[in-house]
Protein backbone atom coordinates (compact mmCIF):
# COMPACT_ATOMS: atom_id res chain seq x y z
CA UNK A 1 0.00 0.00 0.00
CA UNK A 2 1.21 3.83 -0.63
CA UNK A 3 1.37 5.85 2.38
CA UNK A 4 2.07 9.46 3.27
CA UNK A 5 3.85 10.18 6.15
CA UNK A 6 4.26 14.62 7.06
CA UNK A 7 7.29 15.06 9.25
CA UNK A 8 10.96 13.67 8.74
CA UNK A 9 11.69 13.47 12.64
CA UNK A 10 12.45 10.71 15.04
CA UNK A 11 9.23 9.26 14.88
CA UNK A 12 8.20 10.00 11.42
CA UNK A 13 11.37 8.35 9.77
CA UNK A 14 11.37 5.61 11.89
CA UNK A 15 8.10 4.50 11.18
CA UNK A 16 8.63 5.54 7.15
CA UNK A 17 11.17 2.91 7.43
CA UNK A 18 9.46 0.46 9.17
CA UNK A 19 6.56 0.73 7.14
CA UNK A 20 8.88 0.46 4.24
CA UNK A 21 10.13 -2.82 5.59
CA UNK A 22 6.17 -4.08 5.76
CA UNK A 23 6.18 -3.61 2.52
CA UNK A 24 4.43 -0.59 1.97
CA UNK A 25 6.04 2.55 -0.14
CA UNK A 26 6.07 5.88 1.76
CA UNK A 27 6.64 9.00 0.56
CA UNK A 28 8.09 11.68 3.61
CA UNK A 29 7.12 15.35 3.76
CA UNK A 30 8.52 18.13 5.41
CA UNK A 31 8.52 21.61 4.99
CA UNK A 32 12.11 21.31 5.96
CA UNK A 33 13.89 21.62 2.43
CA UNK A 34 17.70 20.65 2.97
CA UNK A 35 16.22 18.01 5.37
CA UNK A 36 15.02 16.55 2.71
CA UNK A 37 17.44 17.38 0.65
CA UNK A 38 20.03 15.67 3.00
CA UNK A 39 17.35 12.65 2.73
CA UNK A 40 17.19 12.18 -0.59
CA UNK A 41 21.18 11.49 0.09
CA UNK A 42 21.03 8.88 2.18
CA UNK A 43 22.04 11.22 5.43
CA UNK A 44 19.90 11.37 8.52
CA UNK A 45 19.30 14.10 9.92
CA UNK A 46 19.55 12.72 13.62
CA UNK A 47 21.27 9.51 15.19
CA UNK A 48 19.35 6.75 15.45
CA UNK A 49 21.23 3.01 15.35
CA UNK A 50 20.81 1.42 11.76
CA UNK A 51 18.60 4.47 10.71
CA UNK A 52 20.80 6.02 7.62
CA UNK A 53 21.69 2.26 6.54
CA UNK A 54 17.86 1.33 6.40
CA UNK A 55 17.12 4.56 4.19
CA UNK A 56 19.50 3.49 1.77
CA UNK A 57 18.71 -0.25 1.74
CA UNK A 58 14.62 1.32 0.94
CA UNK A 59 15.73 3.31 -1.80
CA UNK A 60 12.49 2.05 -4.06
CA UNK A 61 10.69 2.42 -1.46
CA UNK A 62 10.55 5.71 0.22
CA UNK A 63 10.69 9.04 -1.19
CA UNK A 64 11.14 12.41 -0.19
CA UNK A 65 9.47 15.58 -1.19
CA UNK A 66 8.46 19.13 0.43
CA UNK A 67 4.97 18.94 -1.41
CA UNK A 68 2.46 18.26 1.57
CA UNK A 69 0.08 17.13 -0.80
CA UNK A 70 -0.61 13.70 -0.39
CA UNK A 71 -0.33 11.52 -4.08
CA UNK A 72 -3.31 10.68 -5.06
CA UNK A 73 -3.10 6.80 -5.27
CA UNK A 74 -2.16 7.41 -1.17
CA UNK A 75 -4.87 5.56 0.95
CA UNK A 76 -2.98 7.19 4.09
CA UNK A 77 -1.95 10.30 5.30
CA UNK A 78 0.30 10.13 8.57
CA UNK A 79 0.55 13.11 10.93
CA UNK A 80 4.18 12.90 12.99
CA UNK A 81 4.82 16.79 13.09
CA UNK A 82 5.98 18.26 16.96
CA UNK A 83 4.01 19.11 19.60
CA UNK A 84 6.13 21.07 21.57
CA UNK A 85 5.60 22.99 24.98
CA UNK A 86 4.13 26.26 23.68
CA UNK A 87 1.85 29.18 25.20
CA UNK A 88 -0.90 26.52 26.63
CA UNK A 89 2.35 24.03 28.25
CA UNK A 90 3.54 21.10 27.03
CA UNK A 91 1.92 18.90 23.93
CA UNK A 92 0.29 22.43 22.18
CA UNK A 93 -1.05 20.84 19.11
CA UNK A 94 -1.24 23.87 16.73
CA UNK A 95 1.20 21.94 14.20
CA UNK A 96 -0.72 18.78 14.45
CA UNK A 97 -3.96 21.02 13.82
CA UNK A 98 -2.10 22.93 10.64
CA UNK A 99 -1.67 19.79 8.85
CA UNK A 100 -4.89 17.79 9.74
CA UNK A 101 -6.96 20.67 8.27
CA UNK A 102 -4.66 20.66 5.15
CA UNK A 103 -5.03 16.83 4.95
CA UNK A 104 -8.76 17.73 5.57
CA UNK A 105 -9.10 19.99 2.60
CA UNK A 106 -7.31 17.95 -0.19
CA UNK A 107 -8.28 14.29 0.55
CA UNK A 108 -12.15 12.73 0.59
CA UNK A 109 -13.94 9.99 2.59
CA UNK A 110 -11.81 7.04 0.87
CA UNK A 111 -8.74 8.61 2.96
CA UNK A 112 -7.46 8.40 6.46
CA UNK A 113 -5.75 10.72 8.23
CA UNK A 114 -3.34 8.78 11.05
CA UNK A 115 -2.22 10.67 13.86
CA UNK A 116 1.00 9.37 14.98
CA UNK A 117 1.91 12.39 16.96
CA UNK A 118 1.92 12.21 21.11
CA UNK A 119 -1.59 14.29 21.86
CA UNK A 120 -2.84 15.70 24.86
CA UNK A 121 -6.23 14.81 26.94
CA UNK A 122 -7.95 17.84 24.84
CA UNK A 123 -6.63 16.93 21.44
CA UNK A 124 -9.41 14.37 20.17
CA UNK A 125 -11.93 17.42 21.04
CA UNK A 126 -9.77 19.54 19.25
CA UNK A 127 -10.09 17.55 15.99
CA UNK A 128 -13.41 16.37 16.32
CA UNK A 129 -13.99 20.34 16.59
CA UNK A 130 -11.88 20.99 13.03
CA UNK A 131 -13.21 18.53 10.96
CA UNK A 132 -16.82 19.99 12.39
CA UNK A 133 -18.80 16.90 11.06
CA UNK A 134 -18.85 18.11 7.32
CA UNK A 135 -20.06 15.65 4.85
CA UNK A 136 -17.23 13.51 2.78
CA UNK A 137 -13.97 14.15 4.60
CA UNK A 138 -11.41 11.64 5.72
CA UNK A 139 -11.57 9.30 8.76
CA UNK A 140 -9.08 10.56 11.52
CA UNK A 141 -7.61 8.00 13.48
CA UNK A 142 -4.72 8.70 16.56
CA UNK A 143 -1.99 6.27 16.37
CA UNK A 144 0.36 6.91 19.30
CA UNK A 145 4.32 5.29 18.71
CA UNK A 146 5.89 3.55 21.64
CA UNK A 147 9.34 3.54 20.58
CA UNK A 148 12.75 4.65 22.31
CA UNK A 149 15.33 6.33 21.06
CA UNK A 150 18.11 4.72 20.46
CA UNK A 151 16.37 1.24 19.98
CA UNK A 152 13.62 2.68 17.67
CA UNK A 153 13.51 0.43 14.77
CA UNK A 154 13.31 -2.84 16.97
CA UNK A 155 11.13 -0.91 18.99
CA UNK A 156 8.91 -0.42 15.98
CA UNK A 157 9.48 -4.05 14.55
CA UNK A 158 8.86 -5.53 18.05
CA UNK A 159 6.67 -3.26 20.22
CA UNK A 160 5.02 -4.06 23.29
CA UNK A 161 1.49 -3.37 21.55
CA UNK A 162 0.16 -1.41 18.94
CA UNK A 163 -2.83 0.91 19.81
CA UNK A 164 -5.59 2.57 16.82
CA UNK A 165 -8.06 5.86 18.57
CA UNK A 166 -11.15 6.75 16.76
CA UNK A 167 -12.22 10.28 17.01
CA UNK A 168 -16.37 9.56 16.38
CA UNK A 169 -18.41 6.22 15.94
CA UNK A 170 -18.18 7.11 12.50
CA UNK A 171 -14.10 6.40 12.47
CA UNK A 172 -13.99 3.33 14.30
CA UNK A 173 -13.54 1.05 10.88
CA UNK A 174 -10.72 3.14 10.20
CA UNK A 175 -8.78 2.23 13.13
CA UNK A 176 -8.88 -1.10 12.58
CA UNK A 177 -7.67 -1.09 9.40
CA UNK A 178 -4.61 0.99 10.41
CA UNK A 179 -4.05 -2.15 12.70
CA UNK A 180 -4.09 -3.94 9.14
CA UNK A 181 -1.01 -1.41 8.34
CA UNK A 182 1.27 -3.48 11.12
CA UNK A 183 -0.05 -7.20 9.23
CA UNK A 184 3.58 -8.87 9.84
CA UNK A 185 4.39 -7.56 13.55
CA UNK A 186 3.15 -9.65 16.07
CA UNK A 187 2.01 -8.25 18.90
CA UNK A 188 -1.37 -7.06 20.94
CA UNK A 189 -3.33 -4.67 19.44
CA UNK A 190 -6.04 -2.49 20.82
CA UNK A 191 -8.79 -0.02 19.02
CA UNK A 192 -10.55 2.28 21.14
CA UNK A 193 -12.00 5.68 21.45
CA UNK A 194 -9.48 8.53 21.12
CA UNK A 195 -8.78 9.85 24.68
CA UNK A 196 -8.60 6.50 26.05
CA UNK A 197 -5.52 6.18 23.33
CA UNK A 198 -4.31 9.48 24.54
CA UNK A 199 -4.13 8.89 28.10
CA UNK A 200 -2.65 5.38 27.46
CA UNK A 201 0.46 7.17 25.69
CA UNK A 202 0.73 9.61 28.39
CA UNK A 203 0.04 6.71 31.35
CA UNK A 204 2.74 4.82 30.20
CA UNK A 205 5.24 7.20 29.85
CA UNK A 206 4.91 8.88 33.12
CA UNK A 207 4.30 5.50 34.68
CA UNK A 208 7.95 4.87 33.48
CA UNK A 209 9.28 7.92 34.56
CA UNK A 210 7.70 7.40 38.10
CA UNK A 211 9.50 4.22 37.88
CA UNK A 212 13.08 5.64 37.11
CA UNK A 213 12.18 8.41 39.82
CA UNK A 214 11.85 6.21 42.30
CA UNK A 215 14.70 4.01 41.54
CA UNK A 216 16.85 7.06 41.61
CA UNK A 217 15.84 7.89 45.48
CA UNK A 218 16.10 4.52 46.31
CA UNK A 219 19.58 4.91 45.34
CA UNK A 220 20.11 7.98 47.60
CA UNK A 221 18.73 5.96 50.32
CA UNK A 222 21.03 3.23 49.60
CA UNK A 223 24.45 5.55 49.25
CA UNK A 224 22.87 6.71 52.74
CA UNK A 225 22.57 3.18 54.70
CA UNK A 226 25.17 1.25 52.63
CA UNK A 227 22.48 -1.23 50.59
CA UNK A 228 23.33 -2.22 46.84
CA UNK A 229 20.85 0.02 44.60
CA UNK A 230 20.99 -2.42 42.04
CA UNK A 231 20.53 -5.39 44.21
CA UNK A 232 17.51 -4.01 45.76
CA UNK A 233 15.93 -2.95 42.22
CA UNK A 234 16.70 -7.07 40.85
CA UNK A 235 14.62 -8.12 44.41
CA UNK A 236 11.96 -5.53 43.32
CA UNK A 237 12.11 -6.95 39.50
CA UNK A 238 11.12 -10.68 40.53
CA UNK A 239 7.48 -9.67 41.67
CA UNK A 240 5.79 -9.91 38.57
CA UNK A 241 3.60 -6.79 39.39
CA UNK A 242 6.54 -5.01 39.18
CA UNK A 243 8.87 -6.17 36.78
CA UNK A 244 12.69 -5.20 36.47
CA UNK A 245 12.03 -2.83 33.50
CA UNK A 246 13.47 1.14 34.43
CA UNK A 247 14.41 -0.16 37.63
CA UNK A 248 18.02 1.20 36.91
CA UNK A 249 19.23 4.35 38.90
CA UNK A 250 21.07 6.95 36.69
CA UNK A 251 21.32 10.53 36.65
CA UNK A 252 17.70 11.28 35.84
CA UNK A 253 15.25 10.72 32.80
CA UNK A 254 15.78 12.92 30.42
CA UNK A 255 14.46 13.20 26.28
CA UNK A 256 11.74 14.51 24.41
CA UNK A 257 9.04 12.07 26.22
CA UNK A 258 9.23 11.30 29.48
CA UNK A 259 10.30 14.89 31.07
CA UNK A 260 7.45 16.87 29.36
CA UNK A 261 4.86 14.35 29.23
CA UNK A 262 5.31 13.94 33.06
CA UNK A 263 4.91 17.68 32.87
CA UNK A 264 2.04 18.05 30.65
CA UNK A 265 -0.22 15.40 32.82
CA UNK A 266 0.32 17.03 36.04
CA UNK A 267 -1.11 20.07 34.30
CA UNK A 268 -3.94 18.27 32.41
CA UNK A 269 -5.21 17.13 36.11
CA UNK A 270 -5.03 20.21 37.86
CA UNK A 271 -6.21 21.83 34.57
CA UNK A 272 -9.28 19.34 35.11
CA UNK A 273 -9.59 20.03 38.91
CA UNK A 274 -8.42 16.34 39.42
CA UNK A 275 -5.53 16.12 42.57
CA UNK A 276 -3.06 14.29 41.17
CA UNK A 277 -0.13 14.29 44.33
CA UNK A 278 1.56 11.91 42.84
CA UNK A 279 1.76 12.90 39.27
CA UNK A 280 2.68 16.22 40.18
CA UNK A 281 5.58 14.85 42.21
CA UNK A 282 7.14 13.00 39.27
CA UNK A 283 8.80 16.08 37.74
CA UNK A 284 10.17 17.60 40.81
CA UNK A 285 11.56 14.27 42.06
CA UNK A 286 14.24 14.25 38.57
CA UNK A 287 14.64 17.73 39.73
CA UNK A 288 15.64 16.69 43.43
CA UNK A 289 17.90 13.97 42.18
CA UNK A 290 20.19 15.87 40.14
CA UNK A 291 20.37 18.40 42.57
CA UNK A 292 21.62 15.81 44.47
CA UNK A 293 24.21 14.27 42.70
CA UNK A 294 25.87 17.64 42.29
CA UNK A 295 25.69 17.80 46.12
CA UNK A 296 26.91 14.38 46.62
CA UNK A 297 29.84 15.29 44.08
CA UNK A 298 31.35 17.39 46.00
CA UNK A 299 30.92 15.55 49.32
CA UNK A 300 32.83 12.82 47.28
CA UNK A 301 35.65 15.75 46.54
CA UNK A 302 35.93 16.25 50.38
CA UNK A 303 36.94 19.61 52.29
CA UNK A 304 33.61 20.88 53.03
CA UNK A 305 29.65 20.83 52.62
CA UNK A 306 28.87 19.13 49.35
CA UNK A 307 27.80 22.51 46.87
CA UNK A 308 30.51 24.74 48.39
CA UNK A 309 33.60 22.28 47.97
CA UNK A 310 32.36 22.64 44.24
CA UNK A 311 33.60 26.29 44.04
CA UNK A 312 36.82 26.43 41.86
CA UNK A 313 36.63 22.79 41.46
CA UNK A 314 37.17 21.67 37.33
CA UNK A 315 34.79 18.68 36.42
CA UNK A 316 35.08 16.66 33.46
CA UNK A 317 31.68 15.42 32.22
CA UNK A 318 31.20 12.44 30.25
CA UNK A 319 27.96 11.85 28.27
CA UNK A 320 26.05 14.35 27.28
CA UNK A 321 23.19 12.79 25.40
CA UNK A 322 19.96 12.33 27.64
CA UNK A 323 20.67 8.47 26.81
CA UNK A 324 23.48 6.09 24.41
CA UNK A 325 22.96 5.54 21.30
CA UNK A 326 21.43 9.08 20.51
CA UNK A 327 22.38 12.50 19.66
CA UNK A 328 19.20 14.16 21.17
CA UNK A 329 20.18 16.39 24.41
CA UNK A 330 16.68 17.35 25.05
CA UNK A 331 16.16 17.35 28.78
CA UNK A 332 19.20 15.84 29.01
CA UNK A 333 20.33 14.89 32.30
CA UNK A 334 23.98 15.74 31.50
CA UNK A 335 23.26 19.73 30.42
CA UNK A 336 20.86 19.73 33.93
CA UNK A 337 23.66 18.29 36.12
CA UNK A 338 26.58 20.80 34.05
CA UNK A 339 24.27 24.23 34.84
CA UNK A 340 23.94 22.68 38.76
CA UNK A 341 27.78 22.62 38.46
CA UNK A 342 28.41 25.77 36.97
CA UNK A 343 25.44 27.39 39.38
CA UNK A 344 27.95 26.35 42.68
CA UNK A 345 30.83 27.60 41.42
CA UNK A 346 32.37 24.83 39.42
CA UNK A 347 34.46 25.06 35.80
CA UNK A 348 32.43 22.09 33.41
CA UNK A 349 33.73 20.74 29.95
CA UNK A 350 31.77 17.67 28.27
CA UNK A 351 32.38 15.46 26.26
CA UNK A 352 29.79 12.81 24.24
CA UNK A 353 30.44 10.44 20.75
CA UNK A 354 27.81 11.75 19.02
CA UNK A 355 25.92 14.65 20.88
CA UNK A 356 28.23 17.40 21.14
CA UNK A 357 27.51 19.57 19.08
CA UNK A 358 23.96 20.08 19.74
CA UNK A 359 24.66 19.90 23.84
CA UNK A 360 26.41 23.16 23.12
CA UNK A 361 23.47 24.26 20.44
CA UNK A 362 21.35 23.62 23.49
CA UNK A 363 23.56 25.31 26.35
CA UNK A 364 26.24 28.30 24.54
CA UNK A 365 27.91 28.10 27.83
CA UNK A 366 28.96 24.71 27.89
CA UNK A 367 32.77 23.52 26.72
CA UNK A 368 33.16 20.99 25.04
CA UNK A 369 36.16 18.65 24.06
CA UNK A 370 36.35 15.55 21.65
CA UNK A 371 37.51 13.04 23.79
CA UNK A 372 37.39 11.61 27.44
CA UNK A 373 40.91 12.91 28.48
CA UNK A 374 40.57 16.34 26.97
CA UNK A 375 37.31 16.74 28.77
CA UNK A 376 39.28 15.48 32.05
CA UNK A 377 42.28 17.98 31.65
CA UNK A 378 43.08 19.12 34.83
CA UNK A 379 40.36 17.94 36.37
CA UNK A 380 39.32 17.34 39.90
CA UNK A 381 36.78 14.74 39.32
CA UNK A 382 34.56 13.20 36.41
CA UNK A 383 31.71 12.38 36.09
CA UNK A 384 30.18 9.58 34.36
CA UNK A 385 26.26 10.99 32.75
CA UNK A 386 25.80 8.92 29.88
CA UNK A 387 26.29 5.40 29.51
CA UNK A 388 27.79 5.15 26.40
CA UNK A 389 29.19 1.32 25.73
CA UNK A 390 32.20 3.16 24.69
CA UNK A 391 32.66 4.39 28.56
CA UNK A 392 32.47 1.16 29.69
CA UNK A 393 35.93 -0.05 28.05
CA UNK A 394 38.12 3.20 28.58
CA UNK A 395 41.29 3.18 28.55
CA UNK A 396 41.62 5.42 32.05
CA UNK A 397 45.13 6.04 31.92
CA UNK A 398 44.95 8.70 29.69
CA UNK A 399 42.36 10.28 31.75
CA UNK A 400 44.42 9.90 34.87
CA UNK A 401 47.33 11.29 33.52
CA UNK A 402 45.47 14.73 32.25
CA UNK A 403 43.65 15.19 35.48
CA UNK A 404 44.82 17.18 39.01
CA UNK A 405 42.58 14.74 41.15
CA UNK A 406 41.67 11.34 41.12
CA UNK A 407 37.73 11.26 41.58
CA UNK A 408 35.89 9.01 39.07
CA UNK A 409 31.50 9.37 39.79
CA UNK A 410 29.84 6.91 37.97
CA UNK A 411 26.04 7.41 37.85
CA UNK A 412 25.36 4.92 35.42
CA UNK A 413 27.46 2.16 36.74
CA UNK A 414 29.19 1.53 33.73
CA UNK A 415 32.94 1.94 34.60
CA UNK A 416 35.14 -0.96 35.00
CA UNK A 417 36.11 -1.17 38.33
CA UNK A 418 39.48 -3.03 37.20
CA UNK A 419 40.17 -0.51 34.45
CA UNK A 420 39.79 2.71 36.74
CA UNK A 421 41.71 1.75 39.81
CA UNK A 422 44.55 -0.05 37.52
CA UNK A 423 44.78 3.69 36.56
CA UNK A 424 44.78 5.40 40.28
CA UNK A 425 41.97 6.74 39.94
CA UNK A 426 39.08 6.44 42.67
CA UNK A 427 35.62 5.35 41.60
CA UNK A 428 32.32 5.99 43.53
CA UNK A 429 28.95 4.65 42.08
CA UNK A 430 25.61 6.09 42.28
CA UNK A 431 23.83 3.73 44.97
CA UNK A 432 26.40 1.35 45.42
CA UNK A 433 28.34 0.77 48.26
Amino acid sequence: MKLFLIGAGHVGLVTAVGMARLGHRVTVADIDAARIDGLKAGRAPIFEPGLEDAITELGDRLAFTTELRPPRDAGHSFVAVSTPSGRDGPLTIDNVLQVVEALLDGTGPDHTIVVRSTLPMTAPGALTALRGGRPGTPAIVTNPEFMREGSALRDFERPGRVVAGWLEERDRPAAARVLELYAGIEAPTLVADASSVALIKLASNVFLAMKVAYANELARLADAFGADAPLVADGLGMDGRIGRGFLDAGPGFGGSCLPEQAVALARMAASAGVAAPLIDSVSSSNRTHQAAIVSRLGELLGGGPGRERLRGARIGLLGLAFKANTDDVRESPALAIATELRAAGATVTGTDPRAADRARRADPALVTAPDPAAAAADADAVLIVTEWPEYGALDWAPVAAAMRGDLVYDTRGIADPERVASAGLRLERLGRP
